[in-house]
């Protein structure tokens, strides 16, 4: 798997800070401290903690979606192949980098994110959204409205990342989570796939 570009020591000690306490909670003197520099360092290099979060956040974020799109091209005329790299690569990614990945799904929402950081949002939702209306297209997945899907199968790459995040948190390190990728991996395939009752 490719690396993520090695930060800044300030991009790194506050995307650290901004998942362990959230970014409304962290200020510029913690991340100061954090870095082991002095504020007006920061200033020198930052115009604001908005600054830092949204660096950061394009960063993470493009290297998560190029990860991603190197993963769907192995075989894009495979449904099946094509989503089973991507999450295998979305489980990899989180294996590596849970506190990088924690952060992003802490931020996705914030208000204090840029037009620059958003279009980064924006490419990783179109890329998962395109692999789900070629698998529909194909009759591989169920006809449905992309964002049910797309909810279905982000809530189950968010709910790893909190439960890799979590366990890195308490026990100080990520064990292997293969088994428990696995099945959530067969779980949200079968949901995508099969269909068995529709609600009324």
């Amino acid at each position: 798997m490719q690396l993520i570009p090695v930060p800044s020591p300030i991009i790194a000690q506050a995307v650290k800070l901004f998942a362990e306490r959230g970014y409304a909670e962290t200020n510029l003197p913690s991340i100061a401290k954090a870095a082991k520099v002095a504020v007006g360092t920061i200033y020198r290099h930052f115009k604001s903690k908005e600054d830092i979060l949204n660096t950061a956040f394009i960063d993470i974020m493009d290297f998560f979606h190029d990860v991603l799109a190197k993963a769907a091209a192995y075989d894009p005329d495979d449904s099946e192949t094509t989503f089973s790299r991507l999450f295998d690569a979305a489980i990899e990614s989180m294996e590596q980098y849970p506190t990088e990945l924690h952060f992003i799904q802490q931020n996705v929402f914030n208000e204090a994110l840029n037009a620059e950081s958003r279009a980064a949002r924006g490419r990783v939702i179109t890329l998962i959204n395109n692999m789900l209306l070629d698998g529909q297209e194909r009759g591989v997945i169920v006809k449905a409205d992309v964002r049910t899907q797309l909810a279905i199968l982000y809530g189950s790459i968010v709910s790893m990342i909190d439960i890799v995040w979590a366990q890195q948190q308490l026990e100080g390190h990520v064990s292997d989570q293969q088994p428990l990728a696995i099945d959530l991996k067969n779980q949200v395939w079968n949901g995508l796939t099969n269909e068995r009752r529709v609600f009324q």
